[in-house]
């Protein structure tokens, strides 16, 4: 049976030249409202690695004249290749679960859209930040393993609940593009996501990083979580113990992986997203706002940041619009 996923580029538009033959080639994927995130990550990139050629792939489902322009000046600012795959969401259709978000499962098509053009290619989600260089990434020895990956947060417990020997955070994976095509790892992970989709109907249950983990256990080379620092921004609440982040000037790529993004309007103060915000200042996503509490749980993470900083008239207001939402 044919892949439901073999045709979901529409589209690919280049920026820049082709890519080289030295390229080293990093993969983002989101939809439309996206872009300047990932746009903003490879900035951070570009910026700690100079002297790298590289080839970005953005993979969404839109991209009007606003993000195009856009695209297209970040492009010319890191004098770097980054070509935009537009990507079908009704391909998608029966991998989805109960959010029906397709872009969850656009990083399923990141190893055959490269295919052609490289052997290793590094997946990174666009709620990171790159702080240092990726040479390590580049010239990697897989060992003989589909992909180089860190452990997750909480790893021990996925293992016990996936029954599998580790468990890793698919937001930084770096795929050795050739074995995966060779062992049909893209036709393996489409039926994986269809299976579940049948298995438990369109719960939102057992999503694209664990059919990653599912499949992919025990093929895979584990590297040092610098690479795939999971950064907390997150609040617990008041008697609970908050989140011990490790210094960030010592990691390599710093994942905002909780509620909290480093766009979000409540967490302009920590260093690490001022450093964050910087770079946004100099990109061509300068002009994009930043983004208030909206929904119940950013409510209540912005409520909770307000009483540690001693906001008390922020706080009760951000309470009472959190109550409000839940009703």
């Amino acid at each position: 049976m044919a892949n439901v996923l073999s045709r979901a580029v529409k589209e690919t538009i280049r920026f820049g030249d082709n890519p080289g033959k030295e390229d080293f080639h990093i993969a983002l994927t989101g939809t439309a409202d996206y872009i300047p995130h990932m746009g903003i990550v490879a900035l951070t990139v570009h910026s700690n690695n100079q002297d790298m050629p590289i080839c970005y792939h953005f993979f969404v489902n839109q991209l009007d004249d606003t993000e195009r322009a856009r695209v297209k000046k970040a492009s010319e600012m890191m004098e770097s290749t980054i070509l935009v795959h537009i990507i079908d969401d009704s391909a998608f259709k029966t991998l989805l679960l109960s959010d029906g978000v397709a872009a969850f499962f656009y990083r399923f098509l990141v190893a055959p859209t490269v295919a052609s053009m490289t052997d290793r290619a590094l997946y990174l989600d666009g709620d990171m930040m790159c702080r240092g260089s990726l040479d390590y990434l580049r010239n990697l020895d897989f060992q003989g393993n589909d992909a180089a990956v860190v452990s997750d947060r909480g790893e021990l417990y996925e293992i016990k609940r996936m029954h599998t020997k580790r468990y890793f955070n698919a937001g930084m994976m770096l795929i050795n593009v050739k074995q995966w095509m060779e062992e049909g790892l893209f036709d393996d992970i489409v039926r994986r996501a269809e299976e579940n989709v049948k298995r438990v109907g369109n719960r939102l249950s057992h999503h694209d990083q664990d059919i990653h983990n599912e499949m992919l256990d025990g093929k895979c080379l584990y590297i040092e979580k610098k690479y795939n620092y999971l950064y907390n921004l997150d609040r617990h609440s008041l008697f609970a113990k908050q989140p011990v982040n490790e210094d960030y000037h010592k990691q390599i790529i710093v994942h905002f992986a909780g509620h909290a993004k480093p766009w979000h309007t409540w967490v302009q103060w920590w260093p690490v997203v001022q450093e964050y915000a910087a770079i946004q200042k100099k990109s061509p996503w300068k002009d994009v706002p930043l983004v208030p509490p909206k929904g119940h749980k950013n409510l209540h993470q912005a409520a909770r940041t307000a009483r540690m900083q001693g906001k008390y008239g922020e706080m009760i207001s951000l309470y009472l619009k959190y109550l409000g939402s839940k009703a």
